[in-house]
């Protein structure tokens, strides 16, 4: 019997989570349009054959990859969402903690290209609207309990809810296609200046 120790190979569940990886890499670097099977499978190392077995097309593919980037983001908030911090922390970690770190953030990226395909791909739009909603229903959640201990107030949660993950997008646009007019820290420090101000609380002093 040999002596040397058997390399264990990727189960069919590390496989595909691979080919998910890839998928999400590729979109990045060439988008959703221009990506391709044979892209993807270079990318994971594997054969074209080895990711149609798992995926029967493109799309499949690319929205398999959507709901887990899609699940990781949902599990972060409901993470942040029943933590110990009081109301108003963890609704600044949910969403300043979401800002982009740097110009290459893997995650805004890809959130940024599949935007772009939600009028062309209802799919895709509904994994989308399902991503906002769910944010949205977690903000919302803080913003009730922040008032019923009297942290804050808040008369129309919907709107501030609105108003507060449209400007947490349109910074992390900003930084990650356009350059940062302002840092990661600046940014940060503006949509805390928000969340304050929709909430009736003072000023913030300013990151230094």
């Amino acid at each position: 019997m040999s002596t040397l120790a058997r390399v264990s190979r990727p189960t069919s569940d590390q496989r595909k989570a691979a080919i998910l990886d890839s998928v999400v890499q590729v979109i990045i670097d060439v988008g959703l349009t221009s990506m391709t099977v044979a892209d993807v499978a270079r990318r994971a190392g594997v054969s074209t054959s080895l990711v149609h077995y798992h995926f029967s097309s493109k799309a499949e593919l690319i929205l398999a990859a959507l709901q887990v980037a899609s699940l990781d983001d949902k599990e972060f908030r409901d993470e942040v969402a029943s933590g110990p911090k009081t109301p108003l922390e963890r609704l600044e970690t949910m969403l300043c903690g979401t800002l982009p770190v740097d110009a290459d953030d893997a995650s805004w990226l890809l959130w940024i290209e599949s935007w772009g395909e939600t009028r062309r791909a209802p799919k895709i739009g509904e994994v989308m609207a399902d991503l906002d909603m769910h944010e949205r229903s977690a903000i919302r959640k803080l913003l009730a309990e922040g008032v019923a201990v009297g942290e804050f107030t808040c008369p129309d949660p919907e709107s501030v809810a609105a108003r507060l993950t449209a400007l947490r997008d349109g910074l992390a646009i900003q930084y990650t296609l356009f350059g940062a007019e302002h840092t990661a820290d600046e940014s940060a420090d503006l949509l805390r200046g928000a969340i304050r101000n929709n909430l009736g609380l003072g000023e913030l002093a300013t990151h230094r």
